[in-house]
């Protein structure tokens, strides 16, 4: 029952400032979940469309050959996952699920970790569309990395929502690409 109230305690406290904040202040729950490596909280803070393009990005996925599905599928989206079980998925699973596949990867490279995000400020386009300009310091293993990234917002009826970005549509087309060549 503790495990339960501190889960719906922590749940509420990272709710509220997606709902009720502005895209700075989500920029900055959205890396600590990041750094926490909590993917299914991260969900809530994307766009829905967003969250859908990417899975239409991904649908190919499930037209693989039969041989390198096998392979594919619990590689980028968990172990025994299989073409049923990614058609049942809504789009949120779906993508959390990619992202933890692809971060536990990552994390075999050496311990991955966000030393230092930092919000530098935020570039308004227009009254429905934000962009958030950050600094990461990022390690993974012996190998540490300083990015600026843009995380671009748009204002929904729930609040302000994280737009899928170019990285992750990238990252998309590369997936597509290894899969042709195999």
């Amino acid at each position: 029952m503790k495990k339960t109230l501190c889960a719906l305690f922590f749940l509420v406290l990272t709710a509220v400032p997606v709902f009720a904040g502005t895209p700075e202040s989500i920029s900055k729950v959205y890396f600590d979940l990041l750094k926490n490596q909590t993917w299914d909280q991260i969900v809530p803070l994307y766009d829905r469309e967003s969250l859908h393009e990417f899975r239409e990005m991904m649908s190919f996925i499930l037209e693989l050959p039969a041989e390198v599905e096998a392979q594919a599928l619990p590689q980028f989206f968990g172990p025994g996952t299989t073409r049923e079980s990614i058609k049942a998925m809504d789009d949120g699973v779906f993508f959390s699920s990619f992202l933890k596949s692809v971060m536990a990867q990552a994390a075999q490279l050496g311990q991955f970790d966000f030393k230092k995000i930092e919000v530098l400020g935020s570039v308004p386009e227009g009254t429905s569309l934000s962009h958030v300009v950050t600094r990461t310091e990022v390690s993974v293993g012996d190998i540490s990395m300083e990015s600026m990234e843009v995380i671009s917002f748009k204002k929904t009826e729930t609040g302000w929502k994280i737009l899928l970005q170019g990285k992750m549509k990238g990252i998309a087309q590369q997936i597509k690409n290894a899969m042709k060549q195999r």
